[in-house]
């Protein structure tokens, strides 16, 4: 039984597992952490004391801590993710959570769910851009306490961080950097700054290094090189950045382009 496991001291208030094969589970139990399950394969029946339902492929079961619960195998199912949040995570950011439990059928958020998933077990995604997206799933799936300022000034806001982010973008910056520098939280600052201009903050920035690379290619400098003058932790980081901005590699887009020139 193939099993992954995330789990960073960075990010501790945040566990996810993979199991290819899962086996069914008709003990009850509970956890100490609000968990989320999904399935790509097959079909799981939640059972607790009081009532139980069946898991079905783009769906989610939230349940919060300490709630008794089992998982039986209503038929064959792989490809499960479990995460685990802790609920002070969620309480010191001022997100509210149901009490109990949540069978969450919107295939959207389904969806986001998986790719969050896959992104937390992906390690040549960087912990800062985990934690980010980590952020981005929490106001996906749960309803903030905190109010948000009036539209035209979040809207100044966000164009403060657009353009520090323009001025620093090859700089190590973290979100907690970001959120001391202007003094709000780091949920808010995400809130803010995607609903300004449609990308998560690290996203934005990996946009602009991708951006100067393009540029410095065109000089003919060798690729490792454009990958360190761009931010790039090295060639095979920038590679698979272009790649994902421009559909085709820093080489063949200087072969293509050069060739012409």
């Amino acid at each position: 039984m193939e099993t992954i496991v995330f789990k960073n001291k960075a990010l501790p208030f945040v566990e996810l597992r993979y199991v290819k094969e899962i086996p069914a589970c008709s003990k009850k139990h509970l956890h100490k952490e609000l968990t989320f399950t999904a399935i790509k394969k097959g079909q799981l029946n939640i059972e607790f004391n009081e009532n139980n339902f069946l898991l079905d492929v783009g769906e989610i079961v939230l349940i919060n801590k300490d709630i008794v619960h089992c998982a039986t195998l209503n038929r064959s199912s792989k490809d499960g993710y479990v995460l685990y949040l802790d609920e002070e995570f969620l309480i010191e950011n001022s997100f509210s959570f149901p009490k109990r439990y949540e069978h969450l059928k919107q295939k959207d958020l389904y969806e986001r769910f998986i790719f969050f998933c896959d992104s937390l077990l992906d390690k040549n995604i960087s912990l800062i851009e985990k934690k980010e997206l980590l952020y981005l799933f929490c106001l996906d799936i749960f309803t903030s306490k905190s109010n948000d300022k009036k539209d035209e000034e979040n809207q100044n806001l966000s164009s403060q961080i657009k353009e520090y982010l323009d001025e620093n973008f090859l700089e190590e910056i973290s979100l907690d950097d970001l959120s001391r520098r202007f003094g709000i939280t780091e949920v808010h600052l995400i809130r803010v700054f995607k609903k300004s201009f449609g990308l998560p903050i690290h996203s934005y920035i990996l946009n602009k290094k991708v951006h100067l690379a393009k540029e410095l290619l065109l000089s003919k400098a060798p690729i490792v090189e454009v990958a360190l003058k761009s931010g790039f932790f090295d060639q095979s980081h920038l590679n698979r950045c272009f790649k994902r901005v421009f559909q085709i590699t820093p080489k063949q887009f200087q072969k293509n382009i050069l060739d012409k020139c």
